[in-house]
């Protein structure tokens, strides 16, 4: 069963923030803003983020959150996003 997340992060080490980037998009996740990602996860894909932020991120400094979000249901309160940001994995088409 998948779930709407938005992940964020503040992380100094330039080296660490770009593989967390490449690692995020690598999970079907979709930047929205430079360290902000919007996406669709399974239960099991939620437990992986929270194991790179443990991996990329310096406990003392930076800082990473992942919450529930229901951006493709509340477009209302939202600007510059429309329908088309915020498709269901069902919808994506197999290359």
């Amino acid at each position: 069963m998948y779930s709407q997340i938005i992940v964020s992060y503040d992380i100094e080490d330039n080296k660490n923030r770009k593989k967390l980037f490449e690692e995020l998009k690598d999970l079907g996740l979709t930047p929205i803003q430079k360290s902000v990602f919007w996406g669709y996860v399974l239960v099991s894909e939620k437990r992986a983020i929270k194991k790179l932020f443990k991996k990329y991120c310096d406990k003392e400094i930076d800082k990473a959150f992942m919450t529930n979000a229901v951006l493709d249901k509340d477009l209302d309160n939202s600007f510059g996003y429309n329908e088309q940001d915020f498709k269901h994995p069902e919808s994506f088409e197999i290359v």
